[in-house]
């Protein structure tokens, strides 16, 4: 397999995954080695891993040997999701790993557009719809028995744990605004008794944000027509998942707020304060906690100067 041994990471995110010359031979070489034409290559450079769309039918995507962990939650989640949805998920056609520790996934190629690339030129009717369609696919995987996904890693609680840990530090690093950073440690210590410690786990895909919803255009509706990249996902409570969706798509706008919940089955009257704080807590603690590109609301650092008033302006109402 035309692939390097021992690629530093650093080098692998910034240069080579950017560079498909560099690595067209080896989705090629999986192509041939499962009997799959390998025409029409198009890449991907916009994600984690190595990503290339080939005769239009197939995507392939390699993970290098430090993201294996990745792989196997790919590979092992599209195998349980496999035909329990009302949408598509991609079908996993081939997986393995090669003799230099790569490891692969051949999967469906699926159609539509991201729901990110129409979002701002539609309106809030659609927009609502679209949320509303996105908690129920949500609440339709959370009613999934968990079976033998009950070992993906990480597990939660060690994971949570760890997460509360290096909080601070995160943000920190990633140049949070001074009033969190300040705020954060007692805001994590007085609330942490919010997140339950005994409750029914889910499949947690962490993939209901717009870059991995696809949508079609029906009847001059927008419809949510697949969900793609399972990369992320974990075994852990369920509302974990409800953060991405409420950060990337719903503006603060209560009205999208209360479509995601009450697609999810949640009223949104039922949505109070104690529940806003827990999901602001799972949102600071979240693995990919980046607050200052994820809370996609115009010049909310100025708005508010605490975490409480946060909570207001994610969650309103």
């Amino acid at each position: 397999m035309s692939l390097p041994n021992n690629l530093d990471p650093v080098y692998f995110h910034k240069t080579f995954r950017l560079q498909p010359e560099l690595w067209k031979h080896a989705v090629m070489e999986l192509c041939t080695q499962h009997h799959l034409p390998h025409h029409d290559f198009h890449a991907f450079t916009d994600g984690t891993n190595l990503i290339a769309s080939v005769a239009d039918l197939y995507i392939v995507k390699i993970f290098p040997p430090f993201l294996r962990h990745q792989w196997d939650s790919e590979y092992r989640v599209l195998k349980h999701l496999n035909n329990k949805l009302h949408i598509p998920v991609p079908e996993l056609l081939a997986y393995g790993e090669t003799e230099n520790k790569w490891v692969y996934v051949i999967l469906s190629k699926l159609y539509g557009v991201t729901m990110e690339s129409v979002w701002s030129e539609i309106n809030v009717e659609e927009k609502k719809r679209l949320l509303s369609q996105m908690g129920q696919i949500m609440k339709q995987v959370h009613s999934l028995p968990v079976d033998d996904l009950h070992n993906l890693p990480p597990q939660w609680n060690t994971f949570f744990d760890e997460q509360i840990q290096k909080c601070k530090e995160r943000h920190v690093r990633l140049n949070a605004p001074s009033w969190l950073t300040n705020e954060i440690e007692n805001y994590v210590k007085q609330n942490i008794h919010l997140i339950p410690t005994q409750f029914t786990s889910v499949i947690l895909t962490g993939e209901y944000t717009p870059f991995n919803i696809l949508v079609q255009k029906s009847q001059d509706h927008w419809n949510i027509s697949a969900m793609i990249d399972f990369g992320d996902a974990m075994i852990g409570f369920n509302e974990y998942d409800l953060l991405g969706p409420s950060v990337f798509s719903c503006e603060g706008n209560i009205e999208l707020v209360a479509a995601l919940f009450e697609g999810y089955g949640i009223p949104y009257s039922n949505v109070n304060s104690e529940f806003k704080t827990r999901l602001m807590l799972l949102m600071l603690v979240h693995r990919y906690s980046d607050l200052k590109t994820q809370i996609l609301i115009p010049d909310w650092e100025t708005r508010v100067g605490c975490l409480g008033d946060l909570e207001g302006l994610v969650w309103p109402g």
